[in-house]
């Protein structure tokens, strides 16, 4: 089968190789891949700052058709012909106190497709039962490949932050994380916020377009004067970092009023800096939001099923596997691309 391989470690070293398909095992199924799509964390490999294991394949945002299943499955897990999203979870310890209550990102022995094992960027993978969601009628494989980042956003947003009806939430950074984010939120019944540059105009007016309530380019408009007129001078109650930018974050806590929460989906190439003075003064809050779990999942597909949220406008574009490495060198500036693997109906 074809795979892009990280071979090997620092810069570079990635390839589209030939390999045998993965072999089946009890207890895990194994998956014709549709649709992957590719995120930050995979431009890290090619850029040579992330510890990966190797050889590996790469690839998180997975989606397929289940063609054979292992011994001991659970039919009504998975069955063959089955349209699947995949978690990322490739395998967990099941006894700790976090996999008790099903919080497997937080699984000290876990170990993650794409990262600390093999992923989906290849024809064909092989993944524990327990990570496979069928697909609802109604949701395409292509929204298939995106079920994983709006899991992140759905697990920031419903399971991590606290947001109701008539909140005002600022979204910092327009990537797909980000408006994802922006639109789960919306679904809360909160007033949305998305902060971008001018160079992100076609995402900004995309998100409005999706049904943001204000799209703001900082470094024309302050957003503080958005939120204030939103929120008659009080402040946001909800601050979600997309953007992994120190100084993003070290700006934020000025848009939150009081008591108000700061919620960090991002990562940063670097420790960055918030004023913690600030953060004690105004009783803020300060919440991590890392990855998702399969609540997450359940609630994705709930809101894709119910057509609540739209994930297919966000990408930007559709390659080959065997242009692995253009879609890898454009990731930034807002694009979202997706690798067709197999996707022959074109859906």
């Amino acid at each position: 089968m074809k795979a892009v391989v990280k071979h090997t470690a620092g810069p570079g070293g990635i390839d589209l190789q030939d390999l045998d398909e993965p072999r089946l095992e009890p207890g895990k199924v194994k998956v014709r891949v549709a649709a992957v799509g590719v995120c930050g964390t995979d431009r890290l490999a090619l850029d040579g700052t992330y510890p990966y294991e190797v050889p590996l394949i790469l690839g998180h945002e997975v989606s397929g058709v289940v063609t054979e299943v292992g011994e001991g499955v659970d039919p009504a897990r998975a069955a063959v012909g089955d349209r699947v999203a995949l978690e990322t979870d490739a395998y967990v310890c099941g006894v700790c106190p976090y996999c008790r209550v099903e919080e497997y990102n937080n699984c000290p022995n876990r170990r993650a497709i794409g990262t600390t094992a093999d992923g989906g960027l290849a024809e064909w993978i092989v993944i524990r039962s327990g990570a496979v969601h069928r697909l609802p009628e109604t949701v395409s494989l292509l929204a298939g490949a995106l079920v994983e980042p709006l899991s992140i956003a759905t697990h920031a947003v419903l399971e991590r932050a606290t947001l109701g009806v008539g909140d005002i939430a600022v979204v910092l950074g327009p990537g797909a994380i980000g408006m994802l984010v922006a639109e789960v939120a919306r679904n809360t019944g909160a007033r949305v916020v998305l902060v971008g540059r001018e160079r992100h105009t076609d995402r900004l007016e995309l998100a409005q377009r999706l049904g943001v309530d204000r799209a703001v380019a900082s470094d024309t408009s302050d957003p503080r004067a958005v939120v204030d007129e939103l929120s008659h001078g009080v402040g946001a109650d909800v601050v979600f970092e997309c953007t992994g930018a120190p100084a993003v974050l070290a700006d934020s806590p000025r848009l939150l009023r009081k008591d108000g929460q700061l919620v960090l989906l991002a990562f940063f190439p670097e420790p960055p800096m918030l004023d913690i003075e600030t953060v004690i003064k105004q009783e803020l809050s300060v919440v991590g939001s890392r990855g998702k779990r399969p609540s997450s999942y359940r609630r994705s597909l709930r809101l894709l099923s119910d057509g609540k949220v739209s994930v297919e406008p966000l990408v930007t574009h559709r390659l080959p596997l065997e242009r692995w490495r253009e879609g890898f060198e454009l990731l930034g500036g807002g694009r979202k691309i997706v690798f067709d693997v197999d996707l022959a109906d074109g859906a």
